[in-house]
């Protein structure tokens, strides 16, 4: 698709030859490139919402019809309106239909407002889906508005045609900005709007509430085009630099203010609330056992709260700002194949350690009345090793297949932040009439001994031995530069860099500058953005690798106690009352050996592997809030950090769940031992 879209920048830069040659249509370039970024989740959901719409015909009220139109529009999905309410309409259906018979085959009220709850809650999430998909599409072009605003200020500075800025910055931009900008020569194209300012003016409708100075911006590059001073509208390009930048910073400001409470609130309801209501479970599991049973408590810490907790985190990272990130889609393809090792070896420690725990705890409920040794110590302490395994596995997973990917992208980055100073030296080379080739030579020996140097001394490497042009030396699939560093931000600038030097060095030298200086502001906001959410992060942090897993252990181990206690005072209460003692000579003690049920009662082990899988929940999704907050949608990064927070985190509750079992076990020992 790139190459098509040089074709056709390369048509629209020379109308003279134009003319003669076939041109490939915005509407062909938008469908095709449309086809190749589409999603599986939206083109899924395009498949049920159409299939729905023919099986219901629903209406819909003019403005909610706006609104979903909207998001319809912006998310390229090819649905009505209509078909939307009718998918979800359709799918509360199978959940009514369970909601009756489930109450009517158990006559339980949990599960039927749970499976009520399920519905509604599928109802509500499939008829907003729309806007779903838009948030997550609009989050990821959030963070590409800065460097499409600079893209189309160093084409107009060199040449005042909108057209041609936008077919530049689809060109050069990855999805989604790049599909949007394509949209609107589309628009123009198909003759829904008769100049490319207007279809443009109605896309950045779109973003005048959520970022309004990228708004500002391009109005600011739109007025440029009528400034008939040359200087008046080349300082004009620059403000529109300078209120996208600013803007950015803004919005970085208010979001890390914020931000706060949203994560306060993660912290209270997705762990303290939780691990709190654990203490009070082993009485309540003993004293109100025909109440609350086991499953409906793992449904709850298991599946319940983790949706709850993964809500509240999409809703934190929906308000993100864009513009401080700039993602790799081409390292990814670098290692097609990472998770193919790293899964077999996750499998194999599930087989080796989560298994074979299973097993004994099979044997030791075949080996007498299970009733009772489901609450011994040793089972406990077996179900520890199947978190563990748990734990391990996902380490090792997320681990080993990003490994690669990680030390890879830490050395992209390193020369990424170095960037900045050395296409500034590339531009003032250049600005000296220093051909290109030469230029890249030049930049290497003053930039020696940092990461950035090995990148221009490959492209000069391949210049001076391979006899190749500039153009090859960097994107040539074999030997090119970029094609060691695969980098998207790199390769964007050095095709800038190619564009430019085509034009004339002056020009290839001041967009050099324009791009060092995007670079400088662009790092300063993330550097801010760092030390703002500096407090928030670092709280999150510690509940992920720390906090959670600690007072997990403890709760479970206090649990232990409290457990063993009341099974230790109800047996030898229930002897007394066998040997010959009337409940008046007891007194209280006859009232709890008939209250505290031992064969209803929720055995440690159970809730120790209910909290452990919790714990692994809650890792999980911290790290998908943090990695979120600081490096947005990134899935390499969020799998790494969530690898570093798992292992720290099993460990540690594994270790003080051990720990905390024998010593409260003991204690429980003391407190039963003077009824003997």
């Amino acid at each position: 698709m790139v190459n098509e879209f040089e074709k056709r920048l390369e048509a629209a830069e020379k109308p003279g030859q134009a003319e003669s040659k076939p041109q490939k249509s915005y509407s062909r370039a938008y469908e095709q490139f449309k086809a190749e970024q589409t999603t599986q989740l939206s083109t899924t959901y395009e498949r049920m919402a159409n299939a729905a719409g023919k099986i219901l015909k629903t209406k819909v009220k003019p403005e909610e019809r706006v609104k979903l139109q909207k998001y319809i529009t912006m998310t390229h999905l090819n649905i009505e309106p209509e078909s939307v309410n009718a998918l979800a309409i359709l799918s509360l259906i199978p959940f009514l239909i369970a909601t009756v018979v489930v109450f009517i085959a158990t006559n339980s009220l949990f599960f039927t407002f749970l499976l009520l709850g399920s519905g509604i809650f599928t109802l509500y999430s499939l008829a907003n889906m729309p806007k779903t998909i838009y948030d997550s599409w609009r989050s990821r072009a959030a963070d590409q508005i800065m460097l499409a605003v600079l893209y189309i200020v160093i084409h107009m500075k060199r040449d005042a045609n909108l057209e041609r800025a936008i077919l530049f910055v689809a060109n050069q931009m990855s999805p989604p900005l790049s599909l949007d900008f394509m949209k609107v020569l589309w628009n123009f194209e198909t003759k829904k709007f008769s100049t490319v300012q207007a279809s443009l003016d109605d896309y950045l409708e779109t973003w005048k509430d959520s970022e309004p100075a990228f708004v500002d911006a391009m109005h600011l590059i739109e007025s440029s085009l009528v400034e008939p001073n040359a200087e008046k509208a080349r300082k004009t390009l620059e403000k529109a630099n300078e209120v996208i930048t600013q803007g950015i910073n803004d919005n970085m400001i208010h979001f890390a203010h914020n931000l706060k409470n949203p994560v306060q609130m993660i912290h209270m309801l997705g762990i303290v609330l939780p691990l709190m209501l654990l203490v009070m479970l082993p009485m309540v599991g003993a004293f109100l056992a025909d109440s609350i049973s086991s499953v409906q408590l793992i449904t709850m810490y298991n599946v319940v709260l983790p949706i709850f907790v993964f809500v509240q985190a999409k809703k934190i990272l929906a308000i993100r700002p864009g513009g401080a990130s700039v993602q790799n889609k081409r390292l990814l393809a670098k290692f097609p194949n990472s998770a193919t090792r790293p899964m077999l070896a996750a499998i194999i420690i599930l087989l080796v350690i989560a298994a074979p725990a299973i097993f004994l705890i099979y044997l030791i409920g075949s080996s007498g009345d299970w009733s009772m040794l489901r609450f011994e110590n040793s089972v406990f302490y077996i179900s520890i090793g199947i978190i563990f395994a748990m734990g391990l596995a996902l380490y090792v997973y997320y681990h080993f297949k990003n490994k690669k990917i990680m030390i890879l992208q830490n050395k992209i980055q390193k020369i990424e932040d170095q960037f900045s100073s050395a296409i500034f030296q590339l531009g003032n080379r250049i600005g000296e009439n220093v051909p290109a080739e030469a230029a890249f030579g030049r930049v290497a020996e003053n930039t020696k001994g940092s990461e950035i140097s090995k990148f221009f001394e490959v492209v000069d490497s391949n210049i001076r031995q391979r006899g190749m042009t500039l153009e090859s030396a960097i994107f040539d699939k074999k030997y090119g530069a970029n094609n060691l560093y695969p980098s998207d931000l790199i390769a964007s600038i050095m095709r800038l860099l190619l564009e430019a030097v085509k034009k004339s060095p002056t020009v290839a030298a001041e967009s050099m500058t324009t791009l060092s200086k995007y670079l400088q502001n662009m790092h300063a906001i993330k550097e801010k953005m760092t030390d703002l959410l500096s407090d928030t992060l670092s709280s999150m942090k510690m509940q992920a690798s720390f906090l959670a897993p600690m007072v997990s252990a403890l709760v479970i181990s206090l649990s232990v106690l409290i457990t063993r206690v009341l099974i230790d005072l109800s047996t030898k209460l229930n002897d007394l009352q066998s040997s010959g003692g009337s409940a008046d000579d007891m007194g209280f003690g006859g009232g709890i050996a008939s209250i505290f049920k031992i064969e209803s009662a929720i055995p440690p082990y159970l809730l120790q592997l209910m909290v452990g899988i919790y714990i692994i929940q809650v890792v999980f999704l911290l790290s998908f809030t943090l990695s979120g907050i600081i490096d947005g949608p990134s899935k390499t990064r969020f799998e790494w950090a969530f690898s570093k927070n798992i292992l720290k985190s099993t460990l540690l509750y594994c270790t003080l769940a051990f720990i905390g079992t024998i010593i409260f076990s003991s204690m429980a020992f003391i407190v039963t031992s003077p009824a003997l």
